[in-house]
């Protein structure tokens, strides 16, 4: 890592951007290996992730792969966690996975066959989270919600930082629940203030097979929970679709709704004791679900109550139950077909929200309920500890049909609700022992309300219901929601069949569903199946490279990239895939980044290319390379740190390409009226006059910074020959801290001279002392040679010799150029100043003592030459 300044006019990098650059390529590349067998590996790396990407858990078996995942991703650039191949991957032990304040994650393809893990995924605040194509299985003797979407415990102020909301589990399969708590729970988070709790929102629960949820418990084991008691004024607009439950008989309720303006829709429900239940809420749909008790016997709870096949169970507010279909159901009482009792409580009148809100403006409307033990049962007052009446109920265009009991029963006979329901145009035929209604004191049936007569339907094998035919007769629309379509996704018309099917050719969009159609290994048709996911890259260095990115699809896709700088090896194809990005050089000083978008259907990807800009010392010539023809020499210092026994902190230091050997010296008082002291330097010649383009050096990687000043000069060394070139601005440039790197500044000026003027360290705003030390490890200069300097050197054929050397120094001057030798020590003191008139000239030197010396060659006052000489002591 390098910091990065234009000096002079010229843009300024700051060290901060820097050092971000760095940490955002560190994560790219984190994220570029993309399989992993280590949870905190596979966490580390979700977390750092930047620009989505797909994480692979390769197939295995794994023991408590516990991980917590916290990212917000976006919906152009998803994370996808997932199973190398869809069940491929088995956790156990107590392995579980939260994501936390997260959005854009799916978690897909793992079998969680885990031991008291308790909640195996946990969604916290999170947004847009999927989880999809996984098995569901925990052994515990614990009461535990499998998954749960909730808030984040400490957001309790409305609105909130992170609320939940548009979630998605879809294709996975619950199984073998044996304890307390739901397979899957959806809560939210509560405002503190003013104690008013607000459901996760729009969460959508589709195509997942719940099975086996028993034996029965008294409450707290439904399949799926929507919202709770407190909760049950909130809004949730949840859709819970295309869902199989099957021997859910954990709860009275298989799901249990307890907050508003949900939808549950196209679910089949098979062999499972307890009813759909609207518990809580209002505003809640119920449509187009298929029932079936198949054959399954009246049970038994450990507490000796009966268990039976159900329904829907309903209290609340502006209900709509339509379109459902019922079939061979044991339940009554609280499990019938459909279940209307009496309520302790009325909507606005209590705010004690876990009692039984009766029913209130609900409309049950083509509905078909056959061969069922019972059919619509009303008024039971659980032993009159319910006393609140129903109060406008439609009932409408439903057809019951079955050969024992009642089509319609009134429980409790002194519970005839009367004028409290509106029957429509409702087809009812009882067969065998069947009555069309009983207990009823005050109910009675005309023909514009309920009509007896044959349905004349016929089973169908290959859906395995009950159906319509050309024979059965039509109705219009007894309520006023125009109903457009049937159960099974058919066109229904304003007069048509009652009951959920109306009879039509078209084709069958909502069928019963099977094993098959559910789970982890379920495609349909017309739902949202298409797929495209890229992998991820990292960041490219300035020398520019080649990646390849690894498309997942089911989709035609294409590539488009339109940066000149970037190419692309295809620019479509099909499925599974890949192409490679190229990336050519960057030769500019700013790093640089484009998009490119991969996109098939109605989905598209973004992968965001970047790129750094060029390190400066490729784009200039280095003066002091090191080498034997290195002309650059420490021309004078001011001070330096050397004792001879314990301090070795020369000048020279700086330019022997040893990071790990420093000048240092200490500065003296504060100027006064001045925050700091006049400071201490070294002089360097670079051997000739050149074009500067950079300077860099390091210092020492002290936690405050350095403060520098850099002056120039084309004619000499006198004070008065520097011009300042750095800062351009303000008093001092403060270098890095805590780091040894270079220090780059871009410059535009000539130069023979330099001279690095150094004031101590300064905290980070740079107005005051914090120690009198300045420290160089290397400087380095980056240019080329003037077009003085070239000519100049053509013509000159001065030689030195030899270097080192004890008793003489001959200066050969054959074509008589020099004028004048200086001889100084690297102090700066002027030891010997001698005019030249012959070809050649001999210097004694064995009167000096041993050292290290700088001889300058001068042409009339012009210097032509300086060289570095090693005096060796005589002995």
């Amino acid at each position: 890592m390098t910091t990065r300044k234009r000096i002079s006019g010229f843009s300024i990098k700051s060290l901060f951007k820097n050092m971000m650059l760095l940490l955002i390529l560190l994560f790219a590349k984190s994220i570029s290996s993309q399989t992993f067998t280590d949870a905190d590996d596979l966490k580390s790396a979700v977390n750092a992730a930047t620009n989505g990407g797909i994480f692979i858990v390769s197939n295995g078996s794994y023991a408590d792969f516990e991980a917590t995942f916290e990212n917000m991703a976006s919906e152009s650039e998803p994370i996808v966690i997932k199973a190398e191949t869809v069940g491929g991957v088995t956790l156990t032990g107590e392995s579980s996975f939260v994501l936390k304040k997260s959005s854009h994650i799916t978690i897909e393809g793992f079998v969680f066959n885990v031991v008291d893990a308790g909640t195996i995924i946990k969604l916290e605040g999170c947004n847009n989270i999927r989880i999809s194509r996984n098995v569901f299985e925990q052994s515990t003797t614990s009461s535990a919600k499998w998954l749960y979407i909730g808030g984040v415990w400490d957001d309790t102020v409305y609105p909130f930082q992170y609320p939940s909301h548009n979630n998605r589990i879809d294709h996975n399969i619950f199984k073998n629940k044996s304890n307390l708590g739901n397979y899957l729970t959806i809560d939210g988070s509560t405002d503190d203030a003013s104690d008013t709790p607000y459901q996760s929102q729009y969460d959508r629960i589709d195509h997942n097979y719940f099975y086996n949820n028993g034996p029965r418990a008294t409450n707290e084991q439904e399949s799926i929970r929507i919202g709770w008691s407190e909760m049950s004024q909130s809004s949730g607009y949840t859709t819970v679709e295309f869902n199989l439950f099957e021997d859910c008989d954990g709860d009275p309720e298989i799901i249990s709704v307890k907050s508003c303006d949900n939808l549950i829709r196209h679910n089949t429900f098979l062999k499972s004791y307890g009813t759909l239940s609207l518990r809580h809420g209002n505003r809640n749909r119920v449509e187009g679900n298929y029932f079936f008790g198949d054959g399954k016997a009246i049970g038994s709870s450990s507490t000796g109550s009966s268990l039976y096949t159900g329904g829907i169970r309903i209290y609340g507010t502006d209900h709509v139950i339509i379109n459902n279909y019922m079939e061979g159901l044991t339940g009554t009482r609280w499990d019938a077909p459909i279940t209307l009792t009496l309520g302790d409580a009325i909507d606005g009148q209590s705010t004690s929200w876990s009692k039984h809100f009766r029913a209130e403006d609900v409309v049950i409307a083509y509905n078909t309920l056959v061969n069922n033990s019972h059919g619509i049962e009303i008024g039971y007052d659980n032993n009159d500890a319910y006393n609140k009446d129903l109060e406008n109920i439609t009932i409408a265009n439903n057809l019951i049909t079955g050969s024992e009991n009642a089509m319609v029963e009134i429980v409790d006979t002194n519970n005839d609700q009367g004028d409290k329901i509106t029957w429509i145009n409702n087809l009812m035929y009882p067969t065998g022992t069947a009555q069309l209604l009983v207990g009823a004191t005050s109910t009675s049936f005309d023909a514009s309300e309920v009509v007896n007569e044959n349905p004349y339907l016929e089973f169908d094998a290959d859906s395995g219901v009950y159906k319509t035919t050309a024979d059965t007769p039509v109705y219009t629309n007894g309520i006023s929601e125009s109903v457009s379509e049937d159960i099974e996704g058919q066109t229904r018309a304003a007069t048509s069949n009652p009951g959920a099917d109306n009879f039509s050719a078209e084709s069958i969009r909502y069928a019963p569903l099977t094993t098959n159609d559910v789970g982890p290994y379920a495609y349909e048709d017309g739902e949202e199946t298409e797929t495209l996911y890229v992998s991820p890259i990292s960041g490219f260095e300035a020398e520019g490279g080649a990646q390849t990115v690894t498309v997942t699809s089911n989709l035609d896709w294409t590539v488009n990239e339109t940066a000149e700088w970037v190419s692309v090896s295809l620019t479509s194809g099909s499925n599974n895939g890949s192409f490679t990005i190229t990336v050519s050089e960057n030769t500019t000083t700013e790093d640089r980044s484009t998009s490119i978008e991969v996109a098939g259907g109605t989905l598209s990807r973004t992968i965001t290319v970047t790129q750094s800009a060029a390190d400066l010392t490729s784009l200039y010539t280095l003066i002091n390379t090191g080498e034997s023809n290195d002309p650059v020499s420490v021309e004078a210092f001011s001070k330096e740190e050397v004792n001879g026994t314990t301090k070795f902190n020369y000048a020279t230091n700086t330019l022997d390409k040893d990071n790990g050997t420093v000048w240092a010296a200490d500065d003296g008082e504060l100027v006064a009226g001045d925050y700091k002291g006049d400071g201490e330097y070294i002089i360097y010649d670079l051997g000739a006059e050149y074009e500067l383009d950079l300077i860099q050096f390091t210092t020492t990687n002290k936690s405050d910074a350095f403060g520098y000043q850099i002056w120039v000069s084309t004619t000499g060394t006198n004070a008065t020959d520097f011009s300042r070139v750095l800062p351009s601005s303000g008093d001092l440039i403060l270098t890095a801290t805590g780091t040894t790197d270079f220090n780059q500044y871009e410059i535009e000026t000539n130069a023979r001279y330099v001279k690095l003027l150094g004031f101590g360290r300064f905290n980070a705003d740079g107005n005051t002392r914090t120690s009198v030390w300045s420290a160089i490890g290397e400087i380095e200069f980056f240019g080329e040679a003037s077009v003085l300097s070239n000519v100049l050197f053509d013509k000159s054929n001065i030689s030195i010799y030899p270097n080192p050397t004890s008793n003489y120094l001959i200066v050969d001057n054959p074509g008589f150029e020099a004028t004048k030798v200086e001889l100084y020590r690297l102090n700066g003191a002027l030891i010997l100043s001698q005019n030249i008139t012959e070809s050649a000239l001999t210097i004694d030197t064995s009167k000096f003592s041993g050292g290290l010396y700088v001889l300058s060659v001068f042409n009339n006052e012009k210097l032509l030459e300086s060289k570095r000489i090693v005096i060796s002591a005589n002995k």
